[in-house]
Parts: structure tokens; C-alpha cells; sequence
């Protein structure tokens, strides 16, 4: 192993660097957090830290992610691939304890996963440590395997802005000097909510008065507790990134410093993570710093896939040929308004590893209109879906339904009552639960406007006035998993380990 790893860092540390200073990168990542922020107008929440470096930079309104599940969407993010194209297509299990593994690459330290990044494949950590760079990780790890993501510096931090911001001054201290790539996760928006919010006690919360509910959900007290809560931890992961950036700050190296911002996926609830629907995939996206534009805000669709070949720009590194994104660096510096995309495309396969979650789904946007393909649409529950709210037995025994995850539903351990209430009061919201059970029975493929459907209730895959936009995505898309090598099936991948 040590041979192989050997020569394929070879191939990149001799990558030509380009004589212009190394920046900083600090990559702010949420858990679970779907397109909210004070700086768009979501009622009733106050994220004066994002907002602020987003206006410092420039601002993405139609960033996607390439998808919606946690271990795909981060190994998108690290290797500018999309996941049936980087072998890491769902959701992986450990290894954990990575400070102190039994050998160098971490391999036996506990247990590893048969999905994960095909080794020919290079990484952004691997790259930017062999070009001089310095690489850490803050809290959530959710990358597989272990030694194709090396980063120098780990620290468990917490979800409270003191946490944070001590392991980001001793990341700066063991850098020592050195330019440095963090990747600072921030995970307070993950469920359960109550439990993130008791860390930070004294840190605001949003009252559920001050909420709208969006129309796909039941106006109940209970919705609206859920809900507040949800953008209460949104409220305290600005806090966290507000902290991490005055630590920065105090530092004297702000101004040598890019600042990328998004989440990873859309929040938890029924139709969003896990899903390619909007609320899955549609993700805020703001990159600040040296050389960058400041106080834009851009339409220009941009993936994930994309951060990985924009750091490597600003740092002066050759882009690799398995990246499939674009550098955003002719959007950030003003010299262009987007990279030439007219779509953006996501994927979902499995949130974990049972058999019964593989629910693949492939999605194209022109952030306009969304297309869905359900490639296994003929999957439908066996059980009426009311029993997951109202049958103890039935909400002990779900393992995670294929077409979303398990902690989207009725759960005490998750603390999701979002669920249960349009089950609850399906008499008198029947729109809202007419749409939760369409969720469950989908069709082969959907269409939506955004513009006017932003939260996709009306499908129009049936409607013979959009048949040429439905024809045009559809295209569109074939084309995509045409040029990418999708076939639609990941299961059979085999985690190539040349």
C-alpha cells in the first residue's frame, strides 16, 4: 500500500506551483442545512456572520450539491467527482479513531468500509499536502477510506463557538507557518436539534411565532416547534462560523485567507435530505478572501464538484484529469459571469448500506425547472405510511426506507415531529399529506418550476404544455450520465485499490 500511495503522490507533488503566495483555505461546512439564511429573507432567522462574509465575497443563489446524502456529497466536495464516478455512492461506515490508527493509513484502527474513493483517484488533501500545504479537519469525519484523506490535524472540536474556535487557533499553531486547508465542520443543524441546542444554551434561539411554514407542511404548534428549532441551530452554527473567523482575524491572517461556505446537503425532513429534490440539494454556497470580487451575489449554477478545482486554482496547483467540476475562479475574480454550465446535475443512491434504502435517483436543474428520474420507482412501502407515526411496533422496527432516511421519519431518537403531524392532522391538511404519500409512491419521473413551485407540490411530467421542457431535461440528463460513465447502478462498483 505504502508503494502504491507512494507513486501516485509522486504525480502531484512535482504539480508546477505558480510563484504567487499559497492562500489559506477554510472550508465552513454545515450538517443537514438547506438554502436558509437571513441574508435571503428566511423568516425569523438572524445569521449575521454568514451574511456578512458572504457579502465580503461573492454569493451563489444556484449552488447545488452533487448529492444529498452525507459520505457522497463531502467525497464530491474532496475529489470534484461526482459519486457514481468516485466510487463513494453512499453513506460509509467509520473508521472513527483516526488520532491514534495501528498503522499509517489508519486501516486498522476500526472498522472500514467496502465503498469508499477508488485509490487511483487523487484527493484535494492528498494534493495540497504534497504541495507544501498543511490540512485539517474539525469534527465529522464521514470520509472513506481513511488514507485517501489524510489531513495532518484533527480535533473533535464541539458545537459550541468556544469549541470551535480553540481548535482552530491550535490548527494555526501546528501549522506553524505553513499554508494551511481546513475543512471546519460544523454540525449543529444535524438531528436531533434539542440536543445541539442544549450545547449552546446561551445563544439565541428563534421563536416559532416568527416562522412561516412552508405549504407542503401541516401550520401546527408542534410544526412550528420543529421548525424553529431547526433554524435555531442555524442560528448556532452562524455563531460557531462567527467564531472561527474572528479567531482568524486575531490571528492577522484574514486577508490571506479564502473562506468557502456551504452545507452538505439539504435539512432533515421528508422530501429534502437524501432526495434530489430542491430542499435535498439546493445548498448555500459563499467564497470570500484575497483576489475574490466582494458584495456579488451571482446566479451562475455551480456543484460541489467545483470547490475542489477552485482551490487548486487559487493555490497555484494543476487541476487533475478525473475532476469533473469547473473553477469557480473566473466568477470570484470578475472576469466572467459563470463556467459555461446550463445545467447542474445531482444523484442519490442509498443513505447507508442496507439493501432495502437503494433508492437511486438522478436530478438536473437548470434553476429553473428540476427533472427527477426515480430509476426504481416500482418501490413502495408494504405497509400503510400512516403506521410509521401511529404503530409503536412499525416505528421500532424502520430500518431506513428506500427513499429517504430513516431519521427523516417518526423518531424519538430524532426528535422529528414534522412527520408524524401531517399524519396526525391529515383530516385537516389533506394537501399536505396527498403530497407526503406522493413522496412514497413516486412516479417514474417528475418535473417542476421552481420559479413558481419552489417547493415542488405540482408535477408536471404529465402536463402536455411542458412536454418540451420535459423532453429538453431528459436529454439533457442522458447526456450527463452518458458523458460521466452513470449507468444508474452503483452496487456493482468495486472500490478500485491499484
Amino acid at each position: 500500500m505504502r508503494s502504491r500511495l507512494a507513486c501516485l503522490l509522486s504525480l502531484f507533488a512535482l504539480s508546477s506551483a505558480k510563484a504567487e503566495e499559497k492562500p489559506n483555505v477554510i472550508l465552513l461546512l454545515t450538517d443537514d442545512q438547506s438554502y436558509h439564511l437571513s441574508l435571503i429573507g428566511t423568516p425569523g432567522l438572524k445569521t449575521p456572520n454568514i451574511d456578512a462574509l458572504a457579502k465580503r465575497g461573492v454569493f451563489f443563489t444556484k449552488a447545488y450539491a452533487a448529492s444529498a446524502s452525507c459520505a457522497p456529497c463531502r467525497a464530491a466536495i474532496l475529489t470534484g467527482m461526482y459519486p457514481h464516478s468516485n466510487g463513494a455512492w453512499r453513506n460509509t461506515a467509520g473508521p472513527e479513531n483516526l488520532n491514534a490508527p495501528d498503522d499509517e493509513f489508519g486501516r486498522k484502527a476500526s472498522k472500514t468500509d467496502s465503498v469508499g474513493v477508488h485509490e487511483d483517484i487523487p484527493t484535494l488533501i492528498e494534493m495540497l499536502n504534497a504541495n507544501g500545504y498543511f490540512t485539517g479537519i474539525t469534527e465529522k469525519w464521514h470520509l472513506s477510506p481513511p488514507w485517501k484523506f489524510p489531513f495532518n490535524f484533527r480535533d473533535q472540536a464541539n458545537l459550541t463557538p468556544d469549541g470551535s474556535a480553540k481548535a482552530v487557533k491550535k490548527f494555526i499553531q501546528t501549522a506553524d507557518g505553513k499554508p494551511f486547508f481546513l475543512q471546519a465542520n460544523v454540525d449543529n443543524t444535524h438531528r436531533p436539534y434539542q440536543l445541539h441546542i442544549g450545547l449552546n444554551k446561551n445563544l439565541s434561539r428563534v421563536n416559532p411565532a416568527d416562522v412561516v411554514i412552508p405549504p407542503c407542511w401541516p401550520d401546527t404548534p408542534k410544526t412550528r416547534q420543529d421548525y424553529a428549532e431547526y433554524l435555531t441551530t442555524v442560528q448556532h452554527a452562524d455563531a460557531v462560523i462567527g467564531a472561527i473567523i474572528q479567531i482568524i482575524k486575531d490571528a492577522g491572517l484574514l486577508e490571506s485567507t479564502i473562506f468557502i461556505y456551504s452545507s452538505d446537503q439539504g435539512f432533515c425532513y421528508t422530501r429534502a435530505k437524501a432526495t434530489t429534490y430542491d430542499w435535498g440539494v439546493h445548498i448555500p454556497l459563499a467564497i470570500a478572501g484575497p483576489g475574490i470580487k466582494a458584495d456579488i451575489t451571482s446566479a451562475a449554477l455551480v456543484s460541489h464538484t467545483d470547490i475542489m478545482p477552485t482551490v487548486l486554482d487559487y493555490a497555484g496547483i494543476d487541476i487533475p484529469k478525473t475532476v469533473q467540476g469547473k473553477s469557480l475562479r473566473p466568477i470570484l475574480d470578475g472576469s466572467a459571469a459563470d463556467v459555461g454550465r446550463a445545467y447542474v446535475c445531482s444523484e442519490h443512491n442509498a443513505h447507508g448500506g442496507a439493501a432495502s434504502e437503494y433508492y437511486p435517483t438522478r436530478s438536473i436543474t437548470d434553476g429553473k425547472f428540476r427533472y427527477n428520474w426515480n430509476l426504481r420507482y416500482q418501490t413502495v412501502p408494504n405497509q400503510s405510511i400512516d403506521s410509521f407515526a401511529t404503530d409503536p411496533n412499525a416505528r421500532k422496527a424502520i430500518r431506513a426506507p428506500a427513499w429517504m432516511p430513516w431519521d427523516a421519519l417518526s423518531s424519538d431518537v430524532w426528535q422529528n415531529n414534522a412527520y408524524e403531524e401531517i399524519i396526525f392532522h391529515k383530516d385537516e391538511f389533506p394537501e399536505q399529506y396527498a403530497l407526503l404519500k406522493a413522496t412514497f409512491f413516486r412516479p417514474e419521473v417528475e418535473l417542476y418550476d421552481l420559479e413558481n413551485d419552489p417547493y415542488e407540490i405540482k408535477n408536471l411530467a404529465e402536463n402536455p404544455e411542458y412536454k418540451p421542457v420535459l423532453n429538453k431535461m431528459r436529454r439533457a440528463l442522458s447526456d450527463w450520465m452518458e458523458e460521466s460513465g452513470d449507468k444508474g447502478d452503483p452496487r456493482s462498483i468495486k472500490r478500485n485499490a491499484k
